[in-house]
């Protein structure tokens, strides 16, 4: 976690001397440049422990500057339940990502619907995503799904930093809106402003391989990302036998591990299985902490006979100064990766 808020402030110092890849913002919109798309914060509001559209329709919003948002209604799609306490303030984020048609995050999904694929919402321990059915998960062929970060220390009652995943979105007659996600977190009562970082990887990025293995074969090795070593280690691939899924009939299940904490937010994890005849079969990688699980569904073990891990990075979007309360005024900068390159 330390090392997580050095890099933050380090990317901070390094992208605010001589205002490079800053951006100052008058008032809305607030958005910031992805290699390919852009990335919006729309709107925060107090946390509801629902997605009852009646409560959702009486959400209080504000903009990233304090100022009143006149927008929704909006309400979370599935479950978003966190706990709630007296001492603490708890708000949602509403975020768009808005990416090239043939890259965006539902159009992923959609790919997947013939097979019956759709993403989790569960998470894991301290609200870490969590895919306990990651062949339920969609492969992020061309964008990932966003990682979200706050600057300002955790609350005690959250001893990780404030890492979650996205919830979907729906509008007043329960229509799901492409791109929308929101993101909630817990503050202490006192704290007025954060700085709120969304990152997504896209194919404005190729992606490479840092580990090989054979199926029958089981290991640790090391790859570079950002000048720091990451081990990784795959274990031995093997049928994947579910009571409940015919469809998991003839499907193959790989467990690896690698630090989250390395990665989250900086690239993008997939794992590709290589067929006898020589053909690509990519599946995402779902994580509980530092354990994830790849499967691969409708291709037989016996037809394996190599797996790549493959990573690619991630850009970033960062919103400094963010108000946390309704009427309390700030000036918000707008900051990406993209710009910090260009300048």
């Amino acid at each position: 976690m330390l090392r997580k808020a050095n890099a933050l402030l380090f990317s901070l110092l390094l992208c605010g001397m001589a205002r490079a890849g800053v951006s100052d913002v008058d008032g809305p919109p607030f958005v910031g440049r992805l290699a390919l798309g852009t990335v919006e914060l729309v709107g925060i509001t107090y946390y509801q422990k629902t997605n009852s559209a009646r409560v959702w329709n009486r959400a209080r919003w504000w903009r990233a500057d304090g100022s009143a948002a006149q927008i929704g209604p909006f309400r979370p799609r599935g479950t978003h339940e966190l706990d709630v306490f007296a001492d603490i303030k708890t708000l949602t984020f509403l975020v768009r990502v808005t990416l090239p048609s043939d890259t965006s995050q539902d159009s992923l999904a959609d790919k997947q619907a013939s097979s019956g694929t759709v993403p989790s919402n569960r998470h894991g321990p301290f609200g870490q995503p969590s895919y306990a059915r990651a062949d339920k998960v969609p492969p992020p062929a061309d964008a990932s799904w966003p990682a979200w970060e706050f600057s300002n220390p955790p609350h005690w009652r959250n001893p990780t930093p404030m890492r979650w995943e996205g919830f979907r979105v729906a509008d007043v007659r329960a229509n799901t809106l492409p791109d929308f996600r929101m993101v909630s977190a817990h503050f202490d009562a006192y704290t007025e402003t954060a700085d709120f970082r969304v990152s997504v990887s896209t194919s404005a990025y190729e992606w490479k391989t840092v580990a090989t293995r054979k199926p029958d074969a089981a290991g640790t090795s090391t790859f570079v990302w950002d000048e720091r070593k990451v081990p990784v280690t795959l274990f031995k691939a093997r049928k994947l036998v579910s009571a409940t899924s015919r469809a998991s009939a003839g499907s193959t299940q790989v467990t690896l591990t690698i630090p989250h904490d390395e990665m989250y937010g900086k690239f993008e994890t997939r794992l590709v299985a290589i067929d006898d005849g020589g053909k690509e079969h990519a599946s995402l990688i779902g994580y509980y902490g530092d354990r994830g699980t790849a499967v691969f569904r409708g291709v037989p073990l016996s037809s394996i006979k190599e797996f790549q891990l493959q990573v690619r990075p991630c850009d970033w979007v960062e919103f400094r100064n963010v108000s946390l309360q309704p009427g309390y005024g700030t000036a918000v900068t707008v900051v990406s990766s993209v710009d910090c390159k260009e300048k």
